[in-house]
C-alpha cells in the first residue's frame, strides 16, 4: 500500500533536493518574484537534508506496514502540509508568484495521500 507512494513522493523529493544542490537559482526563478543570487547558498546548505528524506522515503518502501512506517507516513504529511503553508503564506506576503499556488496544490495532494496512509497504517 505504501510502496508506491513512498518511491515516487521519495524520488521528486530527491530531485528536488538535487535541484537545490546543483542548480538552485532554477528553483528560485520558478517561485520568486525577486530571485537573488544570494540565495544559493542556503538551498545548497540544505539540499543534502532533502535528499536524506528522498532516499529515506525510497528506503523505506521495502519495510512492511507497521508503527514506523505509519510514523514516517504522519510526519511526512505535516511536512508536506508545512511546505505548502508557506507556499500559499509567500505567495499572500508577496515574494512568492502564482507557481508556487501550483506547488501548495501539489503539496496538499502528497500530504492527503500521507494522511490516508497513516490512517491505513496506524492500527497495524
Amino acid at each position: 500500500m505504501h510502496r508506491t507512494p513512498f518511491l515516487v513522493v521519495g524520488a521528486f523529493v530527491a530531485l528536488i533536493g538535487l535541484v537545490l544542490l546543483v542548480a538552485p537559482e532554477s528553483y528560485f526563478q520558478l517561485y520568486a518574484i525577486d530571485y537573488v543570487p544570494g540565495m544559493d547558498f542556503p538551498a545548497r546548505r540544505f539540499a543534502p537534508a532533502v535528499l536524506a528524506l528522498g532516499a529515506l522515503l525510497i528506503s523505506a518502501r521495502r519495510l512492511e506496514p507497521g508503527p514506523f512506517v505509519a510514523t514516517l507516513s504522519l510526519i511526512s504529511a505535516l511536512a508536506f502540509l508545512g511546505v505548502a503553508a508557506t507556499g500559499v503564506q509567500a505567495w499572500n506576503a508577496g515574494i512568492a508568484n502564482r507557481a508556487i499556488l501550483g506547488a501548495a496544490v501539489l503539496e496538499i495532494a502528497v500530504a492527503l495521500v500521507f494522511l490516508w496512509l497513516w490512517s491505513r497504517m496506524r492500527k497495524v
